[in-house]
């Protein structure tokens, strides 16, 4: 669920990005897809991240 989240946020949010960007360059047609796929990509590499980071059950027993 909470990488759903972080696909969700990072569509509108580059979705926003996309707007301003094409409006400083003079307001041509909005690309939609573009974005969408950056979101997809960056969920990929935190779901990675997140992945790498996370440390395994034994680890933490031996520690305490």
């Amino acid at each position: 669920m909470k990488y759903l989240a972080v696909l969700v946020w990072a569509i509108v949010l580059l979705e926003m990005v996309n707007f301003v960007l094409n409006s400083l360059e003079g307001g041509g047609a909005l690309n939609f897809v573009t974005p969408i796929i950056i979101a997809v990509i960056f969920t990929i590499l935190i779901i990675l991240f997140d992945l790498v980071i996370k440390p395994k059950n034994n680890q933490t027993k031996n520690e305490h």
